[in-house]
């Protein structure tokens, strides 16, 4: 048996290899590198992501004690000025020098629905 022509059929299956390799890899390496950009673009777009939601939590820890500190001023305040206006009202009825007080009851009788009882006024 003659050895060239095994020669040549395995010289042209490895060239039509290397030529079949040559085809696919071109493409196939675009199609690679623009996958590697969009997976860049996304894990910059999660990254983004993760770096607002952490923002956005860290605002609202800040607008939560805002808001416990505006409650405790505000609740302070009133408290203070419900305090004051009892207090001014005890010594405006202790200066008038009347006997009405909070601790003492009424001296005059309520007449509730008056013009009701007609009856007992005859």
């Amino acid at each position: 048996m003659d050895i060239l022509p095994l020669v040549a059929l395995a010289g042209a299956a490895v060239g039509g290899a290397l030529a079949g390799a040559a085809a696919c890899y071109w493409p196939l390496s675009r199609v690679i590198v623009e996958l590697r950009d969009r997976l860049k673009r996304s894990e910059q777009a999660r990254n983004g992501a993760v770096e607002r939601s952490a923002q956005a939590r860290d605002q609202i820890a800040q607008l939560n004690r805002a808001i416990t500190e505006l409650r405790r001023a505000h609740s302070m305040h009133s408290a203070q000025a419900n305090q004051s206006s009892s207090r001014e009202q005890l010594e405006k009825t202790l200066a008038e020098g009347e006997e009405k007080t909070l601790a003492m009851p009424r001296r005059e009788t309520g007449q509730a629905f008056e013009d009701t009882q007609v009856m007992s006024k005859l």
